[in-house]
């Protein structure tokens, strides 16, 4: 992986400090410089020539800083986080992507990909074995791209050891940019390489719901299988972790650089709102990012109407009865069962959005329940 160079700008030093502590135990990033805004560190910016400058003021400081560094120094990739409000804007060549403050690492990574084609049409081929990765499909063919066409294979019930896995593919395996792995038993996840193999395949997702599916000596064994083929994958444990650059939570976190995973993960992953709020209720809600399994516009629908101050608490018990299909096991890595975690993420996706709308730091849980 290269290293991308990044500089802080900002007038507040704990801000910088806080950032800079952050990206220095990132793989790959580089904090080169920070200064405040003076003449002086835009000289030092320009002979720095790092890859990303980073931005940290509130409302119109933010904005004028942004001008003043393009003004400098055209054509440069800038990362603005307004402190007022924790949102991210993304500036590269006149272009603005809006994010949320949980994304500023990827913010920061996207542009060493900015540019990138990204693919405009997609061919997926799933492979599934009961509810679980028959949602995620139905999902995916509702909501995805037009230019996206997904086929799926079932998978029969198979012994627990394959010795031969020709005799038990699929008779006929399509043509395919990415393969999503779905199935509900190791045995299922041992013919990935073959079907990735006559797939053509480019990349595979093969998610980690639970970990009797996928345990993590058989993720090594697929990982050095596909690496030898070219392929790449990646094993977001739970698949709402998966965003455009990495995958996983807290200290499992881990980066990735593939377009056709990319492409997939605009789309679905960590969830990712858009919540427009009057008179201290949501009045809209719009899924910028889905669950994989639909469950972010589920949780969406339900929170139209509710009390600003009841939706965070009200989008954990939503995911809750979607059903989230993740496991119910602790994880000994991480102390928490993939049920929980994905709860998690959900409720977060809804906090970033909402916390700027409330006055006070605490939400409100209805009375007799805990949060």
């Amino acid at each position: 992986m290269s290293t991308c160079r990044v500089f802080i700008l900002t007038g507040h030093p704990l801000f910088a400090e806080g950032v800079e502590t952050l990206l220095r135990e990132q793989p790959g990033l580089e904090v080169v410089g920070s200064g405040d805004v003076s003449s002086q560190t835009f000289a030092r910016i320009q002979e720095m020539a790092p890859d990303v400058v980073v931005v940290g003021a509130p409302g119109e400081e933010q904005e004028n800083l942004v001008a003043r560094v393009f003004q400098a120094l055209p054509g440069l990739k800038v990362v603005a986080l307004n402190l007022d409000d924790n949102r991210i804007h993304i500036h590269y060549r006149q272009t603005k992507v809006g994010r949320q403050v949980e994304d500023l690492v990827e913010a920061i990574r996207q542009p060493l990909e900015w540019g990138r084609p990204r693919p405009a049409q997609m061919r997926i081929f799933a492979v599934i074995q009961g509810h679980y990765g028959q949602r995620i499909v139905e999902n995916i063919r509702a909501h995805g791209p037009r230019g996206w066409t997904v086929e799926c294979w079932r998978a029969p019930e198979l012994p627990a050891m394959i010795d031969d896995p020709e005799s038990y593919l699929p008779l006929h395996v399509p043509p395919a940019d990415l393969i999503l792995a779905l199935g509900e038993s190791p045995a299922v996840a041992q013919l990935i390489p073959d079907i990735a193999r006559r797939a053509n395949a480019r990349a595979v997702i093969a998610p980690v719901d639970h970990s009797a599916w996928l345990p993590e000596g058989l993720i090594r064994q697929l990982e050095v299988r596909l690496n030898q083929m070219g392929v790449a994958a990646v094993f977001p444990r739970p698949f709402c972790s998966l965003t455009e650059d990495g995958y996983n939570v807290r200290h499992q976190r881990i980066a990735y650089s593939n377009p056709w995973i990319a492409g997939f993960a605009r789309h679905f992953g960590r969830p990712v709102f858009r919540i427009r709020a009057e008179n201290g209720v949501v009045q809209a809600v719009e899924v910028e990012r889905d669950t994989a399994c639909g469950c972010a516009r589920f949780v969406a629908d339900h929170l139209v109407g509710m009390p600003v101050g009841e939706a965070i608490f009200q989008a954990g018990i939503v995911h809750h009865h979607y059903p989230c299909l993740a496991g119910m096991a602790i994880e000994r890595s991480l102390g928490d069962t993939l049920l929980h975690v994905s709860g998690q993420l959900m409720r977060q996706a809804v906090e970033v959005e909402v916390a700027p709308l409330l006055p006070r730091a605490a939400y409100l849980v209805p009375e007799g329940r805990s949060a």
